[in-house]
């Protein structure tokens, strides 16, 4: 509609996440570039920044002329990606071009074992760097992709744009070759089975303990409100623990009614009763009631604080990811009043790997699980490793030139 309007314009700029599967149509990225390719035609450049975790299809590679990724994870680097690709829609239009992207798909899942401080992802944003000091080169990426994005093209992908198409086609191939002689890097750090995980962490005594739910990870889709992980510390009467948060609107909203010291009957996950959801009834008082903030630190919501026997528990009203000290700060928790906290994540991100003591993944079930045997794609490649560990370079290599763009 905005383009109906405008009429007029040199190029578009679009900031998209990258992982946007709409029933019924596929890849949400590709529905939107197309329409608006109809309405630009196809000497419009259309440059787009991307997540790491971005999982695109090849009409939608084809509706853009440049496209630029995060080379984080966690991750830190947003606004420099936005640069990237402001500059990558800069060049198109000084030099009048709109430059045909190549693609070279690796057949790989690596969901949050996939740390960019880590291999191979090392070698490879060396050679994006290399790639940005080219004059002929437009824009460069690697895409992780998302390991719960179910659709033919889920998995990772290099993407070059520059100003010789042949080119672009041999430096994507370098870097998912780069890419896939040092996959094997791509491992957990401190992750291990969920009871493993809650054992480990009772047993350390001292300092700061963060705990991941890695499969209900709010950053990766999830919903954020299962109870696998509380009922599990509840069961071995853990003292000085805080679930961070539980996502239950209607709970929330009953809670912000009362002050602080009363008691109150909850239900969470009413009716549910999945691997991660389970209906867990619990008596709790009330202890405080803060703001939720958002990715950005803006403000998306409301949380409270009850206590449940030894363990606290932060109930929320929207789906949150507590990835500072500024998130707890606006709900009035302070880290250090527990000895762990249980977060809804995948890996822990940087300012609180600061305070930590020790940060353990735990490999539960749910919408995010890392555990991919659990995962029951119906669109997603046949082949794709680790599940498939006989996949070898020649086999990527040969499908990459057949299927060029």
């Amino acid at each position: 509609e905005k383009i109906r309007e405008q009429k007029d314009f040199d190029g578009i700029y679009i900031y998209f996440h990258g992982s946007m599967y709409v029933e019924g149509h596929g890849c949400g990225e590709e529905l939107l570039t197309t329409a608006i390719r109809k309405e630009i035609g196809d000497k419009i450049p259309i440059s787009a920044a991307c997540d790491f975790h971005a999982t695109l299809s090849d009409q939608f590679y084809k509706n853009v002329n440049a496209v630029n990724g995060f080379r984080t994870a966690p991750h830190t680097d947003h606004d420099d990606t936005e640069r990237r690709a402001a500059r990558s829609l800069i060049e198109c239009m000084k030099r009048n071009i709109a430059p045909r992207l190549q693609r070279v798909r690796v057949p790989f899942l690596g969901a949050d074992a996939s740390v960019t401080a880590n291999e191979p992802y090392l070698s490879v944003t060396k050679e994006l760097q290399r790639l940005d000091a080219e004059e002929h080169v437009i824009s460069c990426a690697f895409f992780n992709g998302h390991a719960w994005y179910d659709a033919p093209h889920t998995g990772a992908c290099a993407v070059v744009a520059d100003t010789d198409g042949e080119t672009a086609f041999a430096e994507a191939m370098r870097l998912a070759k780069i890419f896939w002689e040092h996959k094997e890097g791509a491992m957990f750090e401190g992750a291990m089975p969920t009871d493993e995980a809650v054992d480990r962490s009772l047993a350390q005594k001292e300092g700061l303990i963060f705990v991941d739910d890695s499969g209900d990870n709010t950053t990766a889709g999830a919903w954020g409100a299962g109870t696998l992980m509380l009922r599990k510390y509840m069961k071995k009467n853990a003292k000085n623990v805080l679930i961070c948060g539980i996502f239950d609107p209607e709970v929330t909203t009953a809670l912000l009614e009362d002050k602080p010291g009363e008691k109150r009957r909850i239900v969470l996950c009413k009716g549910k009763h999945t691997a991660q959801e389970i209906e867990t009834e619990l008596d709790v008082t009330v202890k405080s009631a803060g703001t939720v903030c958002g990715w950005a630190g803006d403000e998306v919501g409301k949380g409270v604080v009850v206590k449940c026997g030894g363990i606290d528990i932060l109930i929320t009203d929207a789906r949150a990811a507590f990835t500072t000290s500024r998130h707890f700060e606006k709900m009035g928790i302070d880290p250090y009043d527990y000895r762990i906290i249980v977060l809804k994540m995948g890996y822990l991100f940087p300012k609180l790997r600061e305070i930590s003591d020790l940060a353990v993944v735990a490999l539960t079930p749910g919408q995010s699980t890392n555990d991919f045997s659990q995962i029951d794609f119906k669109r997603a490649p046949k082949r794709l490793y680790p599940a498939c560990k006989d996949i070898r370079w020649e086999e990527i290599e040969t499908k990459a030139r057949r299927m060029r763009l």
